[in-house]
């Protein structure tokens, strides 16, 4: 029996976390490392293949062109139809009447490229709970289309609206997790106390008790904190697009 409450002690409790934590945090370095970090490499590679390509388009010196254009292939996705308009963009630069207007589609299309690239780097660098949804990559026809007909006050008077619901979950849970801290830090410690305390018997069944709503309000807690990190971020993110 006295071996059994040792095992549930918080102190065993704790340090059975904190390894917890320790291998998702040594996990997350090794995802970040070999992951993210490639992945600036490879922007940073195609920064230069395409500043090669434009530089050897205006000295025309198409062979160099014809070879930036094999090595850009193999650097970007063969079934993406984005990629495959690239490559045919850059495979007409030789035979183009107007290369100024070529080299400005191939330089929107990469800068589109890098950007979506760039907007999932930063999404999988984040905590899981603050991710979001993937960020979606835009065509180049939607692109060129918002640059003509973009209306900003209608845009602007629409992401005023969609404030109205981070606001709405932000408040709602800080008020749970403003609730779970007045209602249950007194009891709890009361609790720890007496688990705690070696001169008091305590059941098995009481430790199975007191470890169940230990972990269903530590849950509880948990969900709501990170309930209101994510309706704090999501408000904050349409609040500086107003501003901006």
């Amino acid at each position: 029996m006295e071996s059994f409450s040792i095992l549930l002690s918080s102190s065993v409790l704790a340090a059975l976390i904190a390894a917890i934590v320790s291998l998702r945090t040594n996990e997350r370095n090794i995802q970040i490392k070999n992951v993210t970090q490639e992945r600036a490499k490879w922007r940073n590679d195609m920064r230069n293949l395409a500043d090669s390509l434009i530089k050897a388009t205006r000295a025309g010196n198409f062979q160099d062109v014809g070879f930036h254009c094999s090595q850009l292939a193999l650097n970007v996705n063969p079934f993406d139809p984005e990629d495959i308009a690239i490559i045919q963009v850059v495979e007409l630069l030789a035979t183009a009447e107007d290369k100024d207007m070529q080299v400005k589609e191939f330089t929107e299309r990469m800068a589109l490229l890098l950007k979506h690239d760039w907007e999932r780097a930063k999404r999988e660098a984040r905590p899981w709970f603050f991710r979001g949804s993937e960020p979606r990559r835009i065509p180049y026809a939607e692109f060129k289309g918002e640059c003509v007909t973009a209306h900003p006050s209608k845009s602007s008077r629409r992401t005023s609206l969609a404030l109205f619901l981070p606001f709405v979950t932000l408040s709602f849970s800080a008020g749970i997790i403003f609730f779970l801290a007045v209602g249950l830090t007194e009891p709890f410690q009361t609790l720890v106390k007496i688990f705690n305390d070696s001169n008091t018997n305590k059941s098995i069944g009481a430790w199975v008790q007191f470890i169940f709503w230990s972990v269903v309000c530590g849950s509880l807690w948990s969900a709501a904190y990170l309930w209101f990190k994510g309706s704090e971020k999501r408000f904050l993110e349409i609040w500086f697009e107003i501003k901006s």
